[in-house]
């Protein structure tokens, strides 16, 4: 016997859903509890519809739900690249806002600007400063402090550089290092890219020559091939740093073995934004030197 609609909200409780599949592996959502709140994971363009799908119910149950997406896909297609490409993050989020009986909080995405431009109200941008902040306090204090220490802050702030990879990730970074009151020293490295023979060929540009022997914290939002990361750690061995250490907010490294880019730093720190379980169950990623802070 099918139920009410007014029977699947439950107050106080997780939203629940079941995806089943038909013979021919198309995939279907059976809504099961109705909360205001819905945590979702935005893998795949499969994912998009059955997020569709469960807006379907939850309209057809005249209820309003605030989906929090921990990991936005097409968040780097934030512009057409090419007269021949899609401008896939907006036709994303014109999906999403198509689904009027929901408002949405987004973590990290790669361009905050574009996503508030085309949500509008709808949208909540949560950072990256709770997730940096428990790599400062939780991943890097035992580094430099003991438990007891009372100025594990300042200690941390003169002896580890905070960087972002790139001139474009300055600016939020500076963002953070207010919000999060640090004191200590921040860098900007710098990219280009050219085309060699057909393909597109990365330069990394480090302006400092000499970092004396100070440990860095790069931080960015996404990491799939790790190209960026690898390059710059290379010239940050040269340039006389201490440890090195990567902080990511989305991790989607398809490369594993000797070329993983937990290789290439003493530490790679991430959130369980695109992959609820352990990574290697996914085949996605070496967890050699990969802590995974998991706040979804």
């Amino acid at each position: 016997m099918k139920l009410p609609w007014d029977k699947l909200y439950i107050e106080n409780h997780k939203f629940e859903y079941e995806i089943k599949s038909y013979p021919d592996n198309t995939k279907y959502v059976i809504v099961k509890k109705i909360t205001n709140n819905l945590t979702f994971r935005l893998n795949t363009y499969e994912d998009l519809w059955i997020l569709n799908q469960i807006h379907d119910v939850v309209k057809k149950a005249n209820w309003n739900v605030t989906v929090t997406i921990s990991n936005l896909i097409d968040a780097q297609a934030d512009r057409r690249f090419d007269i021949a490409q899609p401008f896939g993050l907006k036709l994303v989020l014109e999906f999403l806002k198509g689904m009027g009986n929901f408002d949405y909080k987004i973590f990290h995405p790669h361009n905050p600007e574009v996503v508030e431009a085309i949500l509008g109200d709808r949208v909540e941008i949560i950072d990256n400063s709770e997730f940096i902040d428990l790599v400062l306090a939780k991943g890097l204090m035992g580094e430099y402090t003991s438990e007891t220490e009372t100025q594990w802050d300042k200690i941390l702030e003169s002896n580890l550089i905070l960087m972002s990879s790139d001139a474009v990730g300055f600016k939020p970074l500076m963002k953070l290092c207010d919000k999060l009151e640090w004191q200590g020293e921040t860098y900007s490295a710098s990219k280009s890219r050219k085309y060699e023979n057909g393909k597109s060929v990365l330069t990394q540009i480090v302006d400092r020559q000499d970092f004396n022997g100070k440990d860095i914290l790069i931080i960015d939002d996404i990491c799939v091939y790790g190209g960026t990361f690898k390059g710059l750690s290379k010239i940050l061995k040269e340039r006389n740093c201490g440890k090195l250490y990567l902080a990511v907010s989305h991790m989607t490294v398809l490369e594993l073995g000797e070329d993983s880019v937990g290789n290439y730093f003493n530490n790679v720190f991430t959130t369980n934004s695109k992959f609820k379980d352990d990574y290697t169950s996914n085949g996605n990623i070496s967890l050699a030197r990969v802590t995974k802070f998991n706040i979804f």
